[in-house]
């Protein structure tokens, strides 16, 4: 038949939208948020492929008032999930960094 190849910019927007779908992780718009230059830059995912397998790394900024440990392995699961059902590839780890945390809004 043919061969099947899934980009890897596919598998980011995969993971973008897993671990946008968990309470208590902050967004941009319809993006995650990130803090500084580089994640801005580079993207808050990147991925590793090594031949059916994929290893993530995700940095995620927390809400106030979220604990950021439940919301990260919430990212975890899902994103792991998400991956593993939509592309067949076997997701061996996904690393999340928490770059920061978003206070809320102070109001007048």
């Amino acid at each position: 038949m043919g061969s099947i190849k899934i980009s890897v910019e596919v598998l980011v927007k995969i993971a973008e939208t897993a671990a946008a779908e968990i309470e208590g992780v902050a967004l941009d718009g319809q993006r995650l948020a990130t803090i500084g230059a580089k994640s801005g830059f580079l993207g808050a995912v990147r991925v590793r492929l090594s031949g059916e397998t994929a290893s993530l790394r995700i940095e995620i900024v927390v809400l106030e008032g979220f604990n950021a440990v439940a919301v990260s392995e919430s990212v975890q699961k899902s994103v792991k999930s998400a991956i593993q059902n939509m592309t067949g590839y076997t997701v061996t780890k996904v690393d999340v960094v928490v770059a920061g945390i978003r206070l809320k809004e102070k109001e007048d």
